[in-house]
């Protein structure tokens, strides 16, 4: 600011001595006008200055924004490709589920048909609950309303009771028909092995005989055993060996 009032100064004295002598008040009115110049000069040069300052400010933002957009288009591209394998993976799962699901609801039909016909052929007890549960399930493989996962869910749950049936040992209380008469009993239930009656009085006990489906009263020598084994079924005596007619008829002496 300084060499700028000198190099005025210099510029209206030189401009003085070229046009003559002139008087204190022109002087004076002169300096004032070249110093309102350069104040005028000054602040523009400080305005241009801050404007400067700003967009060197605004420039280096939008390097640093610009570096993060690179970045950031680099890792949605990552992303766009892992999503595409993704893809790629969902479609190739859809495609063997439908290749499941055309195979799996004829099996499960065939899975019902070996379950009906293994029930058939199986010890007769709880009669009327696995009918109901196998009439359940044959309704549910029919019903289009029922999703093929739910339809395999029941399948499964009735092969796990099914399967349960062989390994435990069940007493409870039925009436039984027998030579042409009604009789009330325990029934006592080995596995699937064998099927076991006392009578309510214990004067009888009997076995069913599998291949038939009839009842065959045994010796008064297994009523001991047979009562021993209910006891263990209701956990009231400890677990033990027993001599149980267990197979068919004609190998029970």
């Amino acid at each position: 600011m300084h060499f700028i009032v000198l190099f005025v100064l210099v510029a209206v004295f030189s401009g003085l001595k070229a046009h003559g002598e002139t008087g204190p008040t022109e002087i004076h009115k002169r300096m004032e006008t070249a110093i309102q110049i350069e104040q005028k000069a000054q602040k523009k040069g400080d305005a241009w200055a801050k404007e400067k300052e700003n967009i060197l400010a605004e420039i280096h933002d939008l390097k640093d924004r610009q570096k993060w957009l690179d970045f950031q288009r680099k890792r949605y591209k990552a992303y766009i490709e892992k999503e595409k394998g993704v893809l790629q993976g969902l479609k190739r799962k859809k495609k063997e589920f439908e290749k499941i699901q055309m195979d799996l609801e004829p099996y499960l039909d065939e899975v019902l048909e070996r379950l009906e016909t293994f029930v058939k052929s199986d010890l007769q007890f709880l009669r009327d609950e696995r009918a109901k549960r196998l009439a359940f399930l044959k309704d549910s493989l029919n019903d289009y309303r029922v999703g093929l996962s739910e339809k395999l869910r029941r399948v499964l749950e009735a092969l796990q009771v099914e399967a349960k049936y062989g390994q435990d040992i069940e007493k409870k209380e039925g009436v039984l028909r027998i030579n042409g008469e009604t009789i009330e009993a325990n029934l006592l239930r080995v596995g699937r092995l064998a099927l076991f009656y006392e009578t309510l009085d214990h004067g009888k006990v009997g076995v069913l005989y599998r291949d038939s489906g009839n009842w065959k009263t045994l010796p008064h020598e297994y009523e001991r055993e047979i009562n021993r084994a209910m006891e263990m079924a209701q956990r009231k005596r400890a677990i033990e060996l027993l001599d149980l007619p267990i197979g068919s008829w004609k190998d029970v002496k």
